[in-house]
């Protein structure tokens, strides 16, 4: 979704849906019949809204009966858990990359001006990834309808492990004070990544009733960059203060 595509495989015919195929056998088919479910799936949030994301929609899109679809996703509230777990691992990957190069010197509080810089860095490898945003605006009813408990243990699981690496490498890149600030952190980075989500998406809709509201144009990478200074800035002045408390309650 959006400008950046991480997920798109394969060649597609003139109609844009792929050749009919028959159901997969091995883990490996299986795995790949899916990613290319969640590939039609995003291809068609590009293009409409959420509701007419169908299951009949995505089994033409793919090249296969409702019947088949099923026997990788129960119902397109799983697609969108998945293209969520997806899009989260991507963004994640692409933020660890970042910062196996440290961006802040040893010294503990990192001076502002590389959190600042270490901001403007990170700002638009979030930037992205803003599909992830409007994917998880809409998981907000999913773990209550229509997906089933093996399948949403197994997301919240990947999900729990990429946020326990991420915070780990966070902490040990000097940008936060510890593993748990770093968790906290990137828990409200994804809340405010899909708040932010409708100034990053082009949808016919999203941009006719901002122009019809009078809305101005929104910077999203801009605004991500000056949430990200002010939450690393933020967290290291917590960490002082308590420190401050510590050290007073000693004496």
């Amino acid at each position: 979704m959006g400008a950046a595509k991480t997920g798109a495989r394969g060649a597609k015919g003139a109609s844009g849906t792929k050749a009919p195929s028959r159901r997969a056998r091995t883990d490996e088919q299986k795995q790949s019949r899916l990613a290319d479910i969640l590939d039609a799936a995003e291809r068609l949030l590009d293009g409409c809204a959420c509701r007419d994301v169908t299951m009949t929609r995505l089994a033409e899109d793919v090249g296969c009966s409702r019947t088949n679809l099923a026997h990788y996703v129960a119902s397109k509230e799983e697609v969108f858990l998945l293209l969520y777990v997806r899009s989260l691992q991507s963004l994640f990957d692409d933020a660890r990359a970042l910062l196996e190069n440290r961006l802040v010197e040893g010294a503990k509080p990192p001076k502002p001006t590389e959190l600042a810089k270490a901001a403007r860095l990170l700002a638009p490898v979030v930037a992205r990834h803003a599909d992830f945003g409007r994917v998880g605006a809409l998981l907000a009813g999913v773990a209550e309808a229509n997906v089933t408990p093996e399948r949403l243990v197994a997301c919240k699981a990947t999900v729990a492990d990429l946020l326990q690496r991420t915070s780990d490498l966070l902490a040990s890149a000097g940008l936060l004070p510890s593993p748990a600030c770093a968790s906290e952190f990137l828990l409200g980075l994804s809340w405010y990544a899909a708040g932010r989500y409708p100034a990053a998406h082009s949808l016919p809709i999203w941009v006719e009733a901002s122009q019809t509201a009078g809305c101005p144009q929104q910077d999203y990478e801009l605004a991500l960059q000056r949430y990200l200074e002010v939450q690393l800035a933020g967290y290291w002045a917590l960490e002082d203060a308590a420190q401050g408390r510590t050290e007073g309650s000693a004496g």
